[in-house]
C-alpha cells in the first residue's frame, strides 16, 4: 500500500474536518494583491500529507473534542509549515519541491519572501480566534523555535564535525517543536491536564525527531521520484545530518578526508554526491540511523499508553509506525 493510501485510511474517520481545515486554509491565505495569491495558489499546488493537522485534531479528540477551536489553529501551524518551506527553498536556492517549481524559482526571492512574511502574518488573527492565551504563547514560543532551529542549521552548515547531540538539538527545534506544538495544542483546546499537555508535546517532539531522522536517511537511499528531490540534496547544499555523521564516526578508508574536502568546495560535483551517497547508502551508517529513529518512535508510543484506549490513540499508534516505516 503506498503512502498516501495508507495516510487515507488512516485519516478516514477524520476526513470530513480535514476537508473543513484545507477549505479554510485556501480561504484565509487569500489576500487582496494579485501576485500573493497566483504565488499562494502555486505553492498549495505541492501534494501535502496533512499530517500536522491530523495530529491536532486527533490529540483532541483524545480528550474533549473541540472542532470550532481546533480549525483556527490547525490552519495557523499548517502556515506555519507552509511559511517555512518557502523561506527555506530561498535559503537552500532551491529550485523544485516535490516534482514542482518553488515559489523562488518561478517568481524570484522578493516575492518568496514576501509570501512567507505573509502567511506568517495572517496566522495572528486565526491563533486570536482561538482564545487562549496558552495556544497563543505555545505558537510565539513554537514559531521562535523554527527560526532558532534554521539559525542552526546555517551555523552549522558544512562542518563535518558536529555531534548527534547537536543534530538532534536542530532538528528538535527546526522540525519535531511544529509536531509537538500541533499535539501539545490539540490537548489544551481539549481541556487536558497540565500532565495530559505535557505528554502529549512529548510525544509530538519525539514523532518529530523520528520524522526528521527518516527524512534524512530517505536523502541517502530513497529515489528522486519517491522523495520529490535528487538524492543526496542536503549534501549538496553541505547540510550534514545523522546518516553522515554516523558514517563519518567510522572514519573508513580515508572518507572523512574526502568529505571534509567536499563540504569546503563552494559547489560539490554532482558525482563527488553520488559517490559520498553510495557510500553513506551500503554502510552500517542508515542501519544506526534507522535504529535512532526506532528509539524515538518507542518512546513516542509508550507515552500514547498514558492515555484510555480509544479509536484516536490507536490510529496516532499507527502513525507512529507509518512515520518510520514510509517510502518518502
Amino acid at each position: 500500500m503506498s503512502d498516501a493510501a495508507t495516510l487515507n485510511r488512516l485519516f478516514a474517520g477524520i476526513e470530513t474536518d480535514l476537508d473543513v481545515v484545507d477549505a479554510t486554509f485556501h480561504q484565509r491565505a487569500t489576500s487582496g494583491l494579485d501576485m500573493l495569491n497566483t504565488a499562494s495558489a502555486h505553492v498549495l499546488k505541492s501534494p501535502g500529507k496533512r499530517l500536522r493537522t491530523a495530529l491536532t485534531l486527533l490529540s483532541g479528540k483524545l480528550l474533549t473534542y473541540q472542532f470550532e477551536k481546533l480549525l483556527p489553529m490547525s490552519v495557523a501551524f499548517e502556515m506555519v509549515h507552509l511559511a517555512t518551506l518557502v523561506h527555506d527553498d530561498i535559503i537552500d536556492h532551491a529550485m523544485t519541491r516535490r516534482g514542482l517549481p518553488t515559489v523562488n524559482a518561478r517568481y524570484g526571492n522578493g516575492v518568496a519572501i514576501l509570501l512567507g512574511d505573509y502567511l506568517f502574518a495572517r496566522t495572528a488573527g486565526l491563533i486570536a480566534d482561538v482564545e487562549d492565551f496558552r495556544v497563543d504563547r505555545l505558537f510565539s514560543e513554537t514559531v521562535a523555535s523554527v527560526c532558532e532551529g534554521t539559525i542552526l542549521e546555517l551555523l552549522t552548515a558544512r562542518q563535518g564535525n558536529i555531534s548527534v547531540e547537536n543534530y538532534i538539538d536542530r532538528i528538535s527545534r527546526k522540525t519535531a517543536c511544529l509536531m509537538s506544538a500541533c499535539c501539545k495544542g490539540g490537548a489544551i483546546v481539549g481541556g487536558g491536564s497540565e500532565a495530559q499537555i505535557a505528554l502529549l508535546g512529548q510525544f509530538g517532539l519525539d514523532l518529530g525527531i523520528a520524522f526528521q531522522i527518516i527524512d534524512d536517511v530517505l536523502d541517502y537511499i530513497g529515489t528522486e521520484e519517491s522523495i520529490g528531490k535528487p538524492a543526496g540534496n542536503d549534501l549538496r547544499q553541505g547540510l550534514v545530518t545523522l546518516p553522515l555523521i554516523y558514517a563519518l564516526q567510522q572514519q573508513q578508508n580515508g572518507h572523512t578526508e574526502r568529505v571534509g574536502q567536499a563540504l569546503d568546495a563552494e559547489t560539490i560535483p554532482d558525482d563527488e554526491v553520488r559517490d559520498i551517497v553510495a557510500w553513506v547508502a551500503a554502510s552500517p551508517a542508515i542501519e544506526e540511523a534507522m535504529g535512532l529513529a526506532r528509539q524515538y518512535s518507542s518512546r513516542a508510543r509508550a507515552l500514547l499508553l498514558e492515555f484510555p484506549s480509544s479509536p484516536e490513540r490507536d490510529v496516532l499508534e499507527q502513525l507512529v509506525d507509518f512515520v518510520v516505516d514510509r517510502s518518502r
